[in-house]
């Protein structure tokens, strides 16, 4: 690994931690919770998170720089949502998992 690799990995991570910090701040500024030093943590590691996997995928589909910081943001600052969506499907299928397999293949 050269110097070269070694400041492409720092900026990279750079990037990804700057967007997770900014979109945590945003979404417990946006909302309403109480903002404590705890909630912001989380907050910014699932940011970190989703940022990481969408930077992967980015790299995965060979997506332009440009859209790739864009990318990067939406899904940091959605990740709370996602995450959400990702549980109440969890828990959905963890019900009853008949009716979500019938539900997801569209038949009656």
């Amino acid at each position: 690994m050269s110097w070269l690799d070694i400041i492409e990995f720092i900026k990279q991570w750079g990037r990804l931690l700057m967007l997770s910090f900014l979109a945590a701040t945003i979404q417990m500024y946006l909302s309403k919770k109480q903002f404590t030093f705890f909630h912001y943590l989380m907050s910014v590691l699932i940011a970190i998170f989703a940022a990481y996997l969408a930077a992967m995928f980015c790299e995965w589909r060979g997506f332009d720089e440009s859209l790739k910081t864009g990318v990067i943001g939406v899904t940091a600052y959605a990740a709370p949502h996602l995450l959400e969506g990702l549980d109440k499907v969890i828990k959905s299928f963890s019900k009853d998992p008949k009716a979500f397999i019938k539900l997801i293949r569209g038949s009656k």
